[in-house]
């Protein structure tokens, strides 16, 4: 079985990243986390990214920082192109031991010039490194890593924080208690899940776990739970000819009109629509 929720990265051939050029005509990707660190640089339309409880929307040019472990989601509805950039926290670990204890913020509209100035400059080491990793002239892997650490280089000084001690703990603790949560509903998303199940999973009664989820995330478990739901949908619409009906009783999705009121809200049009749209071909997409 797939897994959607906590993501193991597996890096590209010869270099311990991850990198590609996403292609995305549409997509919902519910709220995940993993273990590495993720720049998004946008070439093309724009994406709603979801992180932290903030949404940032991201446009031509723009880009943004995903910090390791930071439950996060993204909402694509008219298409872009995006540069992907994953870097294990392993690889970050053996050059700078503690880097897991940096946050990672970026403040796009700042009117600072020499801060305005870093950020092209980790516009352009994107550009160069998709460069350099597909043309592949001799020596491609020492160019890559070059470009990996200025950029990792730039972003340790200039939009890093320390995190203390204690917050670290807690982070921690509740970062665990998520993986279980949504490696629960990865497993059980097309069977009936109660409130009284998953709570049970993490040990908590039904009101803490409710607020804890809310805290986390930003919404509701049921709406979690049914964004997962509606991902696995997606995927079955594009991939599969089988009937709207079948493929929501598959998912265990039986309220046909909430279906079709948050897939509308989701995609901007209608699974037959959908379907429609994609008949000529599969496109390539990427996943944030």
């Amino acid at each position: 079985m797939e897994s959607y929720t906590h993501e193991f990265i597996e890096p590209n051939d010869a270099i311990d990243i991850n990198l590609n050029y996403s292609i995305d005509e549409g997509s919902v990707v519910p709220k995940h986390f993993h273990d590495w660190i993720e720049i998004v640089y946008l070439v093309k339309g724009s994406l709603e990214v979801y992180d932290n409880n903030r949404m940032i929307p991201l446009k031509e040019n723009d880009f943004v920082i995903i910090n390791t472990m930071s439950i996060h989601s993204t909402r694509c509805i008219g298409g872009n192109q995006a540069i992907l950039l994953q870097i294990p926290i392993a690889f970050l670990k053996k050059f700078m031991p503690d880097v897991v204890n940096y946050s990672f913020e970026i403040d796009l509209d700042t009117e600072d010039e020499r801060v305005k100035t870093r950020l092209n400059r980790i516009r352009m080491l994107m550009q160069d490194l998709l460069l350099a990793y597909e043309i592949k002239a001799e020596g491609y892997i020492f160019r890559c890593y070059s470009l990996v650490f200025e950029l990792l280089y730039i972003c340790i000084h200039s939009f890093s924080r320390r995190i203390d001690e204690v917050t670290m703990m807690k982070s921690q603790k509740n970062q665990l208690r998520m993986r279980q949560i949504m490696d629960y509903v990865n497993q059980h998303y097309n069977e009936e899940v109660t409130l009284h199940d998953i709570a049970d999973t993490v040990g908590l009664n039904q009101i803490y776990f409710s607020r804890f989820f809310k805290q986390q995330t930003g919404i509701t478990f049921l709406e979690y739970l049914n964004t997962v739901r509606m991902e696995k949908i997606h995927k079955e619409l594009l991939h599969t000819d089988y009937c709207i009906k079948d493929i929501l009783e598959k998912n265990h999705f039986y309220n046909y009109k909430l279906f079709m009121r948050m897939f509308k809200n989701a995609y901007g049009c209608t699974p037959k629509e959908l379907r429609k749209r994609f008949s000529a071909g599969n496109p390539e997409t990427g996943r944030f």
